[in-house]
């Protein structure tokens, strides 16, 4: 398990095969073979590839899910976003566009 915890500032790049769990702010580039949990005071700005995402914070930048995205009702989201699977909640906020691919 990898965290960047509440009142952290991490800028760089994380390369991880477990899961990272974000409650305090990212920027920068996140790469894992696992999920990536974006808790609401979590901030994530940058570049993300992940095998599985679960957003309830904020993000802005690219990202990549190579299998499902789930978006809680707290998300604010300014991104443009490529997954697998999306599930969705009432409530959530996107700027910018989703591409699902097979």
């Amino acid at each position: 398990m990898n965290v960047v915890g509440q009142g952290s500032v991490l800028i760089g790049t994380i390369e991880c095969e477990k899961d990272l769990y974000v409650v305090g702010r990212f920027e920068g580039t996140i790469v894992t073979t696992g999920a990536l949990h974006v808790y609401p005071e979590g901030v994530v700005k940058g570049k993300v590839k992940a095998k599985d995402l679960i957003v309830a914070g904020t993000m802005q930048g690219e990202i990549e899910v190579t299998n499902r995205l789930r978006v809680k009702n707290s998300a604010n989201l300014e991104a443009n976003i490529n997954t697998r699977f999306l599930d969705w909640e009432e409530g959530a906020v996107l700027e910018g566009e989703v591409h699902t691919f097979f």
